[in-house]
């Protein structure tokens, strides 16, 4: 990226701390951004973004420290009082209306209307124009719940550019796009850029972060570590900045990242789950695998490939058109969740905030699928807190305390909550949809040892993602999908990042 427009500050943080559930998120931290630039901001999970972002966006006002806006102090009293300010931020959990139209929630603050009546033809053909500009070919008149949940993001994205913002906060904008996608995304934003538009790109993605911004600062432990010229950084100056020269952690990374396969052979059990010609109308075909009891087995493919439908029909969310499915050698019908959960089959969704109740407690969270086979009659809470707390000893939840609410964790923490909420009854399947998404390198590698150890332990699981860098360092052998088919069955040597995402 080329160096941006000026060297005059368009926002400043001096000094800014912010207590946060009782411990310091942000410690001091100093940070500006210039007109015109793409600053890059990484961090391990609970090093203090998400509270910074939140600061800026205006909801939080309870911290110490200066906010400068355009050489003068600010504070705000609530995002709408940010928005106003011109500043606007995209969160990495999608907030749009999935009931309405994709011009109704691009227009969803400030529709056209004459007279007091909705002029509908001039909302689509604006928002048609919108998102053209963008690069997208998406029809406006589509509800938001029709659309994959890559093009939900961009829409989301166009509606806060299409606010008038000028300052523009992306919170991990490609852990849910495709390649295609993240290419325009990447293009729109050098176009933003060259109009004077500062833009903040929070990401796990390294790679993303060194190709688009201009700087990059880092924060660890609530403190800022550096902030260093892109041109001057590599992907592993920025992990060693973000976790320290933890070795176990970036040789499990680099290795991973070799373009061939450094994951061991793992000896497998017996057939654990057969899948036979199973189809779900335009969603995938004449899908053909088995799942080994003590394999991980993965399925790699981008954004609307199909494997999210196919995992659902795995788990009995959905219901296939046609072909059949055996587990432990014996015919299988799922008529629902329930019906997978009593034969041992579980699933982690994409969205690990579907799995939780996020303003109840972590044991809760934990004991609540399981209560009928846990204490038929009575269970004390007492009893749930203490089979929570062992679950939570067992999978590394951060902070071990079981009465928290699951809310106030960060993500990484809460996929250990969601995993620890299917180990306390230990299944023959576990399927997992992008278990790691939008967590830093230290998060990911304590997850995806949680397991490996089930792998040891004989539990079968599908690993579905599309992240192949997590496929190639785990997994034993990967599926590949692509337009609802299996294009390729790849092990051993030919297990690469390069082949997955050439038959993706």
């Amino acid at each position: 990226m080329s160096q941006p427009q000026s060297t005059s500050p368009v926002l400043e943080l001096r000094n800014i701390s912010k207590r946060y559930g009782g411990a310091l998120a942000l410690t001091d931290v100093e940070f500006d951004l210039l007109p015109g630039e793409v600053h890059g901001l990484v961090g391990e999970n609970g090093a203090g973004k998400s509270t910074m972002m939140k600061l800026l966006a205006g909801v939080f006002d309870d911290y110490t420290g200066e906010l400068i806006l355009r050489g003068e102090p600010v504070r705000f009293a609530s995002p709408a009082d940010a928005q106003a300010q011109g500043i606007g931020m995209v969160y990495q959990e999608l907030s749009t209306f999935q009931h309405l139209t994709v011009a109704e929630n691009l227009f969803s603050r400030q529709p056209p209307t004459k007279g007091g009546i909705l002029q509908w033809r001039q909302m689509n053909r604006e928002a048609q124009s919108l998102l053209q500009e963008l690069g997208l070919d998406i029809d406006v008149t589509s509800r938001m719940g029709e659309l994959s949940v890559g093009s939900q993001q961009l829409v989301e994205i166009a509606r806060v550019i299409f606010s008038g913002a000028t300052i523009i906060i992306l919170d991990e904008p490609t852990s849910a796009l495709s390649t295609p996608e993240t290419r325009r995304l990447f293009e729109f934003i050098a176009r933003l850029k060259a109009q004077g538009k500062t833009l903040i790109f929070i990401s796990h993605f390294l790679e993303d972060v060194l190709e688009v911004t201009d700087r990059i600062t880092v924060l660890k432990n609530s403190h800022k570590v550096a902030t260093l010229p892109t041109s001057q950084a590599d992907k592993h100056t920025l992990v060693e900045l973000m976790i320290g020269s933890d070795a176990k952690i970036l040789q499990q990374m680099y290795e991973a990242e070799e373009s061939v396969a450094s994951h061991v052979s793992h000896e497998t059990g017996k057939p654990m789950l057969t899948v036979t010609n199973l189809s779900q109308g335009s969603a995938f075909a004449n899908v053909d695998f088995t799942l080994h009891a003590g394999e991980i087995l993965g399925i790699f493919g981008f954004m609307g490939a199909g494997q999210i439908q196919l995992a659902r029909c795995l788990f009995g969310a959905e219901q296939p058109s046609s072909g059949s499915l055996a587990l432990d050698a014996a015919p299988l019908k799922l008529a629902n969740t329930s019906a997978a959960r009593n034969v041992g089959i579980a699933y982690v969704p994409e969205n690990r905030r579907d799995s939780l109740m996020l303003t109840q407690e972590i044991f809760k969270n934990i004991t609540l699928a399981h209560l009928g086979k846990l204490a038929p009659g009575l269970l004390r809470q007492r009893r749930e807190v203490e089979i929570a707390q062992t679950q939570i000893a067992a999978v590394g939840v951060r902070p071990p305390r079981p009465m928290l609410n699951a809310g106030a964790l960060s993500g990484g923490n809460q996929q250990k909550v969601v995993l620890a909420k299917w180990l306390t009854q230990q299944p023959k399947v576990l399927i997992l949809n992008e278990p790691t998404r939008g967590m830093d390198v230290g998060a990911k590698d304590e997850v995806l040892s949680i397991v490996q150890d089930l792998r040891t332990q004989g539990v079968a699981i599908l690993l579905i993602t599309t992240e192949p860098e997590t496929i190639v360092q785990i997994a034993n052998r990967s599926l590949v999908m692509r337009r609802g088919q299996i294009t390729a069955e790849l092990t051993g040597a030919e297990l690469t990042k390069e082949n997955l995402m050439r038959n993706a």
